[in-house]
């Protein structure tokens, strides 16, 4: 059995790693482990959400299975693994076709949306009460956090947005707009 080597994090900002915004396919399959495929203003939203939240957050949570695991499975073994499991995390940033999960045309799969874990109602409240910071760094939209209890989704995605001002969206509609 062949089995994988441990690959050294790859840091993308002070506090976060190149893994929590990918899935583990694209991490192992992708020239640059799917750094190209990232919009990189979502480091800078996970960055300020963590600043202004005073607490770690968590966006995919796959690597610590794979750093438990590589010395006893294949990559192979280990990614469809971790994309059968439940509850490891790892479309909670870039969402390539191996993703079941969401819409096909999505913020998610043009690697510019993140879903950080926690308080979804708790973190909309950091964002809004820190709107103009957010804006200034590129976020646009917001999922209303009524229908994201366990996490906040934020993007980059220009899709029907408005100068200084952020989307807030359902899976159907504009349901507030973030003004300052």
């Amino acid at each position: 059995m062949e089995k994988a080597t441990l690959q050294t994090r790859i840091a993308v900002s002070l506090n976060f790693f190149l893994d929590e915004f990918v899935d583990p396919h694209t991490y192992f399959n992708t020239p640059d482990n799917g750094l190209s495929l990232l919009d990189k203003k979502v480091f800078l939203a996970a960055e300020l959400l963590r600043e202004k939240s005073g607490k770690p957050l968590s966006i995919n949570t796959w690597w610590r299975y794979y750093a438990a695991n590589f010395d006893k499975r294949t990559i192979t073994q280990i990614i469809a693994h971790i994309e059968a499991s439940s509850t490891l995390r790892k479309w909670s940033g870039y969402r390539s076709a191996r993703s079941k999960v969401g819409g096909k045309i999505s913020a998610h799969r043009r690697g510019q949306a993140i879903d950080p874990k926690g308080n979804g109602k708790a973190l909309f409240k950091i964002v809004e009460d820190n709107a103009c910071a957010f804006y200034a760094i590129g976020i646009r939209r917001l999922e209303d956090a009524n229908i994201t209890p366990t996490w906040l989704h934020l993007d980059t995605w220009e899709r029907n947005t408005q100068p200084n001002s952020i989307r807030v969206v359902d899976l159907t509609k504009m349901t507030k707009t973030i003004r300052w």
